[in-house]
Order: structure tokens, then C-alpha cells, then sequence
């Protein structure tokens, strides 16, 4: 295999990664808000599957933890690729662009005149 076989097969892989961690982000978000809608609809007390709802929330936590991790990952095999010979070339994602890295990104904080 050439080096940039190398490099699209290792991008294929974070990429299907960063997909399946978003998904079953997808997945338990849904989980929880059905948990949370059955148990209204059936006036059902909050007692009742709190246990289950905390292990939700924290497999939620443990999800959000992971991605944090792959796209630390992806920034570090994105700085590595240049010394391997992969600096100029584009590797097949899932289409999806890469934000700009200089551009400032919203903070939730409004500046105050």
C-alpha cells in the first residue's frame, strides 16, 4: 500500500468512528426523551426508573467524554499527517467540511456596550 492509501484508510476510520460516537449520542438523547415522555403520558412518579435515567444521562456523559477524545484524536493524526508525506493531499470523509480554524467560534456571551 502507498502512504496515501495509508492515510485514506486510517481517515475512513476516524471518520465512521466520529459517525458512530454522534450516533449513539442520536440514540440515547432519544432514549432519554422517551423515558421522560412515557413517564409523563402515564403520570408515572419521577421516583419510579430514576435509577435507569442516571445511567442514561451518565452513558450521555461518557459518549460526550468519548467524542471529546476522537476529535482530539482527529487533530492529532491531522498534525502527524505532514510528517508522514500526507500534508497536501484530501482525504475522503463523510462530506462534511471542516470548520475554518481561525475562525472565531461563538462563545454563548454577549459583549455588553
Amino acid at each position: 500500500m502507498q502512504r496515501r492509501e495509508y492515510g485514506q484508510k486510517l481517515a475512513t476510520a476516524l471518520f465512521e468512528t466520529e459517525d458512530a460516537i454522534d450516533a449513539a449520542l442520536e440514540k440515547a438523547a432519544y432514549l432519554i426523551a422517551a423515558m421522560s415522555s412515557v413517564r409523563r403520558e402515564k403520570g408515572l412518579s419521577a421516583v419510579l426508573g430514576n435509577d435507569a435515567m442516571t445511567g442514561v444521562t451518565g452513558s450521555v456523559r461518557a459518549l460526550g467524554e468519548a467524542r471529546d477524545q476522537i476529535v482530539a484524536a482527529h487533530h492529532a493524526l491531522s498534525s502527524a499527517a505532514p510528517q508522514v508525506g500526507l500534508g497536501n493531499v484530501v482525504m475522503q470523509g463523510t462530506g462534511v467540511g471542516k470548520p475554518e480554524e481561525d475562525r472565531p467560534r461563538p462563545t454563548g456571551l454577549k459583549v455588553a456596550a
